[in-house]
């Protein structure tokens, strides 16, 4: 049920908190990927998303957004990661998720 005193403009404010992330992301080239024009492609999408659907607390969705983005943008970023951790990224990845899905009846808490 929803609460009669919750901001009615939450979706909005996590949508421009998002967006501003990523274009900060961009404007600071924190992924080493070049000029900010770079930054926008469909990999930086799943990216964005994960930033959405982490401010709204759904931590499952948004590691692995996150982790899919970041995989499929990897070969055009300069900074590259070593063969080691590139064998362990998935590995890391999948507990990541596991704590996220421990973490799960915390957040859904907080969202009430």
């Amino acid at each position: 049920m929803k609460e009669h005193n919750s901001n009615p403009f939450n979706g909005i404010a996590k949508l421009l908190i998002s967006l501003g992330l990523v274009m900060l992301i961009a404007r600071l080239d924190l992924f080493r990927l070049g000029e900010p024009s770079d930054y926008f492609a469909w990999e930086m999408l799943l990216i964005f998303f994960s930033i959405f659907n982490l401010l709204n607390l759904d931590l499952v969705f948004s590691v692995l957004l996150f982790a899919a983005g970041f995989w499929f943008l990897m070969p055009e970023m300069t900074l590259q990661l070593t063969p080691f951790y590139k064998s362990i990224y998935w590995p890391s990845v999948l507990v990541v998720l596991g704590i996220a899905f421990m973490l799960r009846p915390l957040t859904k808490r907080l969202k009430q």
